[in-house]
């Protein structure tokens, strides 16, 4: 079964560094990281999915907000660590 590709665009440095640094730590792939933590991510976030080769469960739009919130939030203490 071949994978999907997807392209990020725009992706913030201190975002790229922090991806490539944690690749290293864990001896993966930059690829294989950024899977690695979009995958940890989603199932992390209370879903009781085994895999994600099921169809994901349904989501409110409300919950996914939350979710960008909680990114928003990461990605500034990030950029505050750095100042």
């Amino acid at each position: 079964m071949a994978g999907i590709t997807i392209t990020l665009k725009n992706v913030p440095p201190e975002l790229h560094r922090t991806l490539k640094e944690s690749a290293m730590r864990n001896k993966r792939s930059l690829n294989q990281e950024a899977i690695h933590t979009l995958e940890h991510s989603l199932l992390s976030s209370g879903e009781h999915r085994t895999t994600l080769r099921q169809p994901p469960a349904t989501r409110s739009v409300g919950k996914i907000l939350v979710s960008r919130k909680l990114l928003d939030s990461r990605a500034d203490e990030v950029m505050d660590r750095e100042s």
